[in-house]
């Protein structure tokens, strides 16, 4: 998820150009162009370094003054299910999305410490390690 900064930019940029197309244009967001912003709110937020969670909710897309302008659609269908896999396979696939979305809505049940990855020298190496065993 990129800041609010370069997306208010983008509106500036489109509202300037719009103005000389079509003056109407130029008080409507993005100067009345469709713009399309993809990702997952709850998983992907903007990298503020040694930001704080005040300044990263700051810096967040949903903080601008485009918000209000933004419809929110969401994705209901998980295409990989309608896949000709097999049943267990779709099955298995199934758990695990459901298992993601839980997690992503802070409803996992279940711990997740096998997920950690404790104290190491070499981070790089305990990834590698703890994924491929």
């Amino acid at each position: 998820m990129t800041n609010k900064f370069k997306v208010e930019a983008l509106d500036r940029s489109l509202r300037d150009v719009m103005r000389f197309h079509n003056p109407m244009c130029a008080d409507q967001p993005f100067g009345g162009k469709v713009v399309i912003f993809g990702g997952d709110f709850r998983q992907i937020r903007p990298v503020i370094p040694k930001g704080s969670r005040q300044d990263i909710a700051h810096f967040a897309l949903n903080s601008s003054y485009l918000w209000q302008s933004c419809k929110v659609l969401r994705l209901t269908k998980n295409m990989r299910l309608q896949s000709g896999s097999s049943s267990s396979s779709a099955n298995e696939i199934r758990e695990f999305s459901d298992w993601i979305l839980k997690i992503g809505d802070g409803e996992a049940e279940e711990s997740n410490d096998d997920l950690l990855i404790k104290e190491a020298n070499n981070p790089i190496e305990a990834i590698v390690e703890n994924t491929y065993p």
